[in-house]
């Protein structure tokens, strides 16, 4: 507010928000003028086309007519293009239509500008050079009424909420010995809440640590800043950047549309698999949901195809379906539809279990400092690609039974062929790009046998970030052959295609975990949930897992990955627990998101179809929620064991300066025998060793014996 206010006290240029208005013409005080917001695509449209505004169609003009008698107001089509004398002006996404006296009929009410639900108007006094507003004072006066109208009863009951959170933990002191604790843990309510009810957009959620936490004085915004961007944002960045370029030349599309040509679309059951498989294959590698979106527009296609046969007038003359029956095989054809569009998201989030890029939970999980010396794209691969094979497995065969299994037709693959035979012949700008996406995946893999060994590269220093962002810079250097004269990929299409909002949606995960370690709030949340991590591990990550996958249903995966992960690293610290014993299972499990559209972009991209009510998503959610649970818990459990050797000793380079000091004690430790072992800080100087024994981290005597 304070800024908005300076703006207009400096410029003298007020902005009136988005909500419709009207007014009326000083030309033609028998006609009204309307105010609509111009839809950001339509921007998009005039800007790359280099149309005008006298050039836009009239599908996308709108008119107001007004009854004077009833004063009621209908909004339509307008009939044709708008004569030049009824000008449209554009200025800052709006655009004002004055319309002529012979479309429509004014009443006194609309010339004084108090129509019935349009506030804060005026009569136009504008000649086409800008937007005719309200006075200054009637707009201030409309701003209540027009955030009320912003603002969804969701979103204000997350901020009722996320308030009432954050006041609470200011004035609750959870323990003396760290004043900072209830600080830190009112940020982290407010910034939850707004997360889980998305009261602003995630992006602009994540900002508020660096916004909060300087003022509370947990620490300074050149620290805070600093978690925003480190190596973790920049592994994204450069993985992106080479997911743009394959997108930009259109690998993904032929790859798909290659492999439904040779496996066919006669067999159903064939079809769904072909679109499961390319999706769990592409969203490895490239943005999930930029993978669903490439693969909607060609499944539906394929299945309006099969809808036009359906109902194509038979030999006979009469006009059904080709196959036999009516409404039963429209019922069929129907779960066909929701059969391969689930297949296209479920495979998406599958996928990117798979790999340290495949989804921003998993790059959460490799920026906490706690396990960032411990996890890399070769062992992450090693621990999750089991896991998620088993998935799109349970995938396939959840969906086959409840949707598939019975359905027999014969599909035309027009829409595939025309769509292939449109991509052209392969060219060199898909081949240098495909052979730069493997050199990436190749770098990734053997970075730490060959680059960071010390008999061979020695390079210690080089971590994936470095392998991710030189496969990015390689595309710039080389030419494009359908293009002449430009890189492969353009900075240009790279900065406008970047999702910006994911990279700082994981800087805000990352400010709240240091957040977490400046106030002291790790130690004590450690305390406090200590006995809980004393359960089995099988247990703890059966809980951990059906507790992650409730919650992921309903917020951002992301989101939940912030919010989880750096209180389960706290608990790890406290307990002397190898962390990622902990935060394997909930990373893992934020993948787990089936039941609901809001759950994962692909979910949203399918459901925005309209072909899969939410009764589909729940149906098939339910069930594959359960089945992840249960098996993903056993193999969560199984592999993290072998990969990661979660049930030894707290490992060394998990021993934070904050947390703990690494001393040369030995002795038995959750069942082996160690020359030395971490020592939890309890404050400054003093530690306890895992068998309760106290000592003094400077001098190694014991303080208190076990």
């Amino acid at each position: 507010l304070a800024q908005a206010a300076l703006w207009l006290l400096l410029t003298g240029l007020p902005a009136y928000p988005h909500t419709p208005a009207m007014g009326t013409s000083t030309s033609n005080l028998g006609a009204c003028a309307w105010v609509f917001p111009l839809r950001s695509s339509q921007r998009s449209s005039l800007g790359e086309t280099g149309k005008n505004h006298d050039q836009l169609a009239a599908a996308d003009l709108r008119e107001v007519t007004l009854d004077a008698d009833t004063s009621q107001v209908a909004l339509r089509d307008a009939p044709e293009p708008l004569a030049e004398s009824q000008e449209e002006v554009f200025q800052e996404g709006m655009r004002i239509c004055p319309a002529s006296s012979h479309k429509m009929e004014c009443s006194q009410r609309c010339k004084d500008g108090k129509l019935d639900g349009f506030d804060g108007v005026m009569p136009t006094h504008s000649s086409g050079s800008g937007l005719a507003l309200a006075p200054l004072s009637q707009q201030m006066q409309a701003f209540g009424r027009d955030w009320v109208r912003m603002i969804s009863r969701t979103q204000l009951l997350g901020l009722f909420l996320g308030l009432v959170t954050y006041v609470s933990f200011l004035h609750i002191e959870l323990d003396e010995r760290y004043p900072k604790a209830n600080d830190m843990l009112a940020v982290t309510g407010l910034v939850s809440s707004f997360w889980v009810f998305e009261v602003l957009p995630l992006p602009v959620t994540s900002m508020l640590p660096l916004v909060l936490m300087p003022f509370a004085e947990i620490m300074t915004s050149v620290t805070a800043s600093s978690a925003y961007w480190g190596w973790v944002q920049m592994l994204f960045f450069g993985a992106f950047v080479v997911d743009i370029a394959v997108e930009h030349v259109e690998l993904h599309s032929r790859i798909a549309l290659k492999v439904l040509r040779v496996v066919g679309v006669s067999r159903p059951w064939i079809v769904v698999l072909a679109f499961l498989v390319i999706s769990y294959f592409l969203s490895m590698w490239c943005s999930n949901t930029a993978t669903t979106v490439m693969l909607v527009p060609f499944a539906t296609g394929l299945l309006d195809s099969a809808l036009q046969q359906q109902s194509k007038p038979q030999a006979n003359g009469s006009s059904g379906p080709k196959l036999e029956g009516g409404k039963e095989e429209a019922a069929k054809l129907n779960r066909f539809s929701v059969g391969v569009l689930l297949s296209i998201a479920y495979g998406a989030s599958c996928g990117g279990v798979a790999t340290l890029i495949g989804t921003p939970p998993n790059g959460v999980l490799a920026g906490l400092p706690i396990v960032t010396a411990a996890i890399g794209s070769s062992d992450w691969f090693q621990f999750a690609a089991p896991l998620s094979v088993v998935l799109v497995v349970l995938v396939y065969a959840a969906i086959y039974l409840m949707f598939i299994r019975g359905v027999k037709l014969e599909l035309d693959d027009t829409v595939i062929s025309k769509a292939y035979q449109d991509l052209g012949p392969l060219n060199r700008d898909e081949v240098v790009v495909a052979v730069i996406q493997f050199l990436q995946f190749a770098g990734f893999l053997v970075r730490k046998d060959l680059v960071n060994n010390p008999e061979m590269g020695n390079l210690i220093g080089v971590n994936d970030a470095t392998i991710a962002c030189a496969a990015g810079l390689m595309l710039f250097f080389v030419p494009s052959v359908k293009r002449p004269g430009e890189p492969v990929l353009t900075w240009e299409v790279a900065q406008e295609r970047l999702p910006w909002g994911v990279l700082i949606l994981m800087g805000g995960g990352f400010a709240i975990a240091k957040g977490f370690q400046t106030s002291e709030l790790t130690q004590c949340i450690g305390e406090k949930l200590a006995e809980f991590a004393g359960v089995g591990r099988l247990w703890l990550t059966l809980f951990i897992v059906g507790s992650v996958c409730l919650l992921t249903e309903v917020t951002s995966n992301t989101a939940t990955a912030n919010i989880i992960l750096p209180i389960l690293a706290a608990v790890s610290a406290e307990t002397l627990m190898h962390p990622l014993a902990l935060l394997l299972p909930a990373t893992a499990a934020c993948s787990f998101a089936f039941m609901l559209p809001a759950a994962t972009p692909p979910n949203s991209v399918v459901f925005a179809t309209g072909r899969v009510k939410i009764s589909y998503f729940v149906r098939a959610g339910v069930c594959l929620n359960a089945l992840a649970i249960a098996l993903g818990t056993l193999l969560i459990y199984a592999l993290a064991g072998v990969i990661y050797d979660v049930d030894g000793p707290f490992p060394e380079w998990a021993c934070l300066p904050e947390d703990c000091v690494w001393v040369p004690i030995p002795g038995l430790v959750r069942g082996q025998e160690v020359s030395s072992q971490a020592c939890g800080l309890i404050e400054q100087d003093i530690c306890r060793i895992l068998d309760g024994t106290v000592l003094n981290a400077t001098s190694l005597e014991i303080l208190d014996p076990m």
